[in-house]
């Protein structure tokens, strides 16, 4: 594993701090482009985030969402995304998810996201 698959979780707030990087960012994919190329991403402390794809998307997107990419701005360029089911969006305490982020931004020495080597 290389230090560019290290992802670190973050919520909209963080991404000036990880620009250029690998993260991983939880939230609520919602106003999806006609053409697919991008969509919004609610985010675990609530701001909107434009999720730009290499590729256009080849199924529908809404609800929970994990999205894997580099911070470029106010957007992340996507790698990879993970869409979770409608029973675990409904059960998905995203305060509390946005809680465990911002502790491990503050405890980041006691708290190590990925593995990386040199």
């Amino acid at each position: 594993m290389n230090s560019n698959s290290s992802r670190h979780r973050i919520n909209a707030a963080l991404m000036p701090k990880y620009h250029g990087r690998q993260v991983c960012l939880l939230g609520k994919a919602k106003d999806v482009d006609p053409n697919g190329t991008y969509f919004t991403l609610t985010s675990s402390d609530g701001r909107d985030v434009r999720i730009t794809l290499n590729e256009p998307l080849s199924e529908y997107v809404a609800g929970l969402t994990e999205v894997h990419g580099v911070v470029q701005g106010n957007s992340i360029i996507c790698d990879n995304y993970v869409l979770f089911s409608e029973e675990a969006s409904n059960k998905f305490d995203m305060v509390l998810y946005n809680q465990a982020v911002e502790m491990m931004e503050k405890a980041a020495d006691y708290y190590i996201q990925g593995v990386e080597q040199e």
